[in-house]
């Protein structure tokens, strides 16, 4: 997963899911804390300051894929709720 702001990365993550989970999810803190380092991500600000959001996954037939997931309006549709 990564956050892009007009084609460039602006922080991203990788990791791993269970096979055999019939509907993956993801569900991350708002502060997410690197395990091998001392870096930390806010996803709220990831989100604010981010496009997109790229997803880069294997297919159930094990071939790579992309889904681009586009945050336009974010800021005014969620953000707005708690100003």
């Amino acid at each position: 997963m990564t956050f892009q702001r007009r084609g460039r990365g602006v922080a991203g993550m990788s990791l791993l899911m269970d096979p055999a989970a019939e509907i993956p999810a993801m569900a991350f803190l708002n502060i997410v804390t690197y395990t091998d380092s001392t870096n930390s991500l806010n996803m709220l600000q990831a989100h604010i300051h981010s496009d997109t959001v790229v997803f880069d996954y294997m297919t159930k037939e094990g071939k790579p894929s992309v889904f681009k997931f586009p945050l336009a309006g974010f800021n005014e549709k969620y953000l707005e709720q708690f100003i």
